[in-house]
C-alpha cells in the first residue's frame, strides 16, 4: 500500500511540475500519431499552432475574467461582428486597414466597457449580462449585414493571420506575444494581484482596500479587446466575413482555459497553462477529424473535457492539502 501511495505521490508531484495540461497536450499528440502518424510531420504541427493561436488569443482574455470570478459569453459576437465590420470597412484596399483596425478596436472597447458596467455598476450576474450581449452583437450583425456579409480584406492584411516569419505561423508569434505580455501583467503587476484577490474573495479583497469593482471591470474591457484581436488575426486568415465565425468560441474559449486549470469560482488559474488549454483543444478537433467523429460529439467531448478539468483538479487540490 506504501508503493502505491508513493507512486501516487510521485505521479502527483510530476504533474505539478510539468503542468497537468501539458501532460494532456503530449499524451494526445502521442496517442493521434499513432492513428495518423501524419500528425508527427512539421508542417502538422505549425498548422495545429496556426489555428491554436485564434482560440488562445480569445482564451487568453477569457482567462483574465475567470480570474477575476466572471465569464464572458459575448467574446463569440465580438469576434462575429469584428469580422464583419473589418472585411466591410477594408473593402479590399490596403488604404483602409487603419480604420478597419481602429472601428474593430473601438467596437471591442464599447462591448467591454458595457459588459463591465452592466456586471460591477447594474449587479447583473455575468452569465446573463454577457450573455446578453452576445445576443445584442449578433443581432447587430444581422441588421448590419441584412443577413448578407459582404467585403473583403486586403492582400496586405492577409499575412497577419496566414504569413509566417522564419518558417513559424505568423498568427502563432502574435498569440504567444500576446500572452506573454497578459501573463506578466496578471503574474508581475499591481493589477494582477488585486485581480487574483478579487477573484479568490472579493469582501476579503475590497476590506484590504482592493478596487475590486474597477478591476474586475478592467478584465472585462480586456477580454474583449483580445476577443477583436482574435476576430481580426481570423479575418486575415479567411479573408472575407461570415455570420457564424465566431459561434465556435461560445464554448471552446472557456474550456481552453477550464482544462489549463483556471478555477470557475476564480482566483486559481495563468495564462501560460491556457496556453497549453488552447493547443489541447485545437488537438482534440484534428484528432475527432482523423477519428471521423460527427461535430456533434465534438461538442460532447468538449463538453465532458470541462467537467473532467474541474473534477481533476478538484483531486490535485485535496491530494496537495492531505
Amino acid at each position: 500500500m506504501q508503493s502505491r501511495h508513493g507512486f501516487g505521490n510521485s505521479l502527483i508531484g510530476l504533474i505539478n511540475r510539468i503542468g497537468a495540461v501539458w501532460v494532456a497536450v503530449i499524451g494526445l499528440y502521442v496517442v493521434s500519431g499513432a492513428i495518423s502518424p501524419a500528425m508527427f510531420q512539421i508542417g502538422q504541427v505549425l498548422n495545429i499552432l496556426q489555428v491554436a493561436a485564434f482560440l488562445g488569443v480569445i482564451a487568453c482574455g477569457q482567462t483574465l475574467v475567470l480570474l477575476a470570478g466572471g465569464i464572458d459569453l459575448s467574446q463569440a459576437g465580438v469576434v462575429t461582428l469584428v469580422n464583419i465590420v473589418a472585411a466591410e470597412i477594408m473593402g479590399g484596399h490596403a488604404a483602409n486597414i487603419p480604420a478597419a483596425v481602429a472601428a474593430c478596436v473601438l467596437l471591442a472597447l464599447a462591448v467591454g466597457v458595457g459588459n463591465a458596467i452592466t456586471v460591477t455598476r447594474l449587479g447583473v450576474t455575468p452569465l446573463i449580462a454577457t450573455l446578453g450581449m452576445n445576443a445584442i452583437l449578433y443581432g447587430g450583425a444581422l441588421v448590419y449585414t441584412g443577413g448578407a456579409p459582404h467585403g473583403g480584406i486586403a492582400a496586405a492584411f492577409a499575412g497577419i493571420g496566414a504569413g509566417s516569419v522564419f518558417g513559424l505561423p505568423s498568427a502563432t508569434l502574435i498569440w504567444l506575444a500576446l500572452s506573454a505580455a497578459v501573463a506578466w501583467i496578471t503574474r508581475a503587476t499591481a493589477f494582477g494581484r488585486a485581480l487574483y484577490a478579487a477573484g479568490a474573495n472579493p469582501v476579503a479583497a475590497h476590506l484590504v482596500g482592493v478596487p475590486v469593482a474597477r478591476t474586475i471591470g478592467i478584465a472585462y474591457v480586456g477580454a474583449s479587446l483580445l476577443a477583436g484581436a482574435g476576430g481580426l488575426l481570423i479575418t486575415s486568415y479567411i479573408g472575407a466575413p461570415s455570420l457564424g465565425i465566431g459561434e465556435q468560441f461560445t464554448l471552446t474559449s472557456v474550456a481552453a482555459v477550464v482544462i489549463g486549470g483556471t478555477a470557475l469560482s476564480g482566483g486559481i488559474g495563468s495564462v501560460v497553462a491556457t496556453v497549453g488549454g488552447a493547443i489541447f483543444v485545437t488537438e482534440l478537433a484534428s484528432f475527432t477529424t482523423i477519428a471521423r467523429i460527427s461535430t456533434g460529439m465534438q461538442y460532447v467531448a468538449q463538453g465532458a473535457l470541462i467537467a473532467l478539468s474541474v473534477l481533476a483538479y478538484r483531486a490535485v487540490a485535496r491530494a496537495r492539502a492531505a
